[in-house]
């Protein structure tokens, strides 16, 4: 035997003999059954975390305008946005929950009295002489007259017009209209206005 195999011969050993001291304790069967396992397990996972994200899909579709499909919606009696130009514009389609009404415009900046009446009833008001400058005031408050179309009034309103010291009024009943102007922080009609009333009693129909 050369030196070369003696070399070979006790490397070979030296690589043999501590693996000859490794035992599988545990079945190839059961090895494999866990793969299979953990297998499953993965895909089940990877399973939900799809169906979670088509969820998710699927609600940003229906809340999104110009999806696909889309839940039926039921108007809000009111909204209230502040467009680019800083105009508040409030549409109403219902009489219902003026003091939501009021909160949403501070929120948005506007200082306001927000009344809804039953139909039929005097609305309280503040009438303006013209010319005056409180008149000049409410021109520039709100900015366009307001408009109404089936179902629904459209209110535009400048915040940075109104006087610090006041704020809106905003008073309306079915079958009566609307009414708008400014009012002092304490409810009063403030100077260039006399307070007055707008709308109709309603009266038993005779038989």
């Amino acid at each position: 035997m050369t030196d070369y195999d003696m070399i070979t011969g006790d490397l070979a050993a030296a690589l043999r003999d501590p693996l000859t001291a490794v035992r599988m304790s545990t079945p190839a069967e059961a090895v494999t059954a866990r793969g299979r396992a953990i297998r499953r397990h993965q895909r089940q996972r990877a399973s939900a975390a799809a169906a979670a994200v088509a969820a998710v899909a699927l609600a940003i579709v229906a809340v999104l305008p110009g999806g696909g499909r889309r839940a039926p919606v039921r108007l809000a009696a009111w909204t209230v946005t502040t467009e680019p130009t800083g105009i508040v514009a409030v549409t109403i389609r219902d009489l219902r929950d003026p003091a939501g009404l009021q909160r949403t415009l501070a929120a948005h900046g506007v200082p306001a009295l927000v009344r809804f009446h039953r139909s039929g009833s005097l609305m309280p008001s503040c009438v303006t002489s013209v010319p005056s400058t409180l008149a000049t005031i409410e021109h520039r408050v709100f900015v366009q007259p307001p408009t109404t179309s089936p179902g629904r009034t459209l209110l535009s309103i400048e915040p940075a017009a109104v006087p610090r010291t006041y704020k809106i009024a905003i008073d309306a009943a079915k079958g009566n209209g609307l009414s708008l102007g400014l009012l002092t922080h304490n409810g009063h009609c403030p100077p260039g206005s006399t307070p007055g009333g707008i709308g109709i009693s309603s009266t038993p129909r005779s038989h």
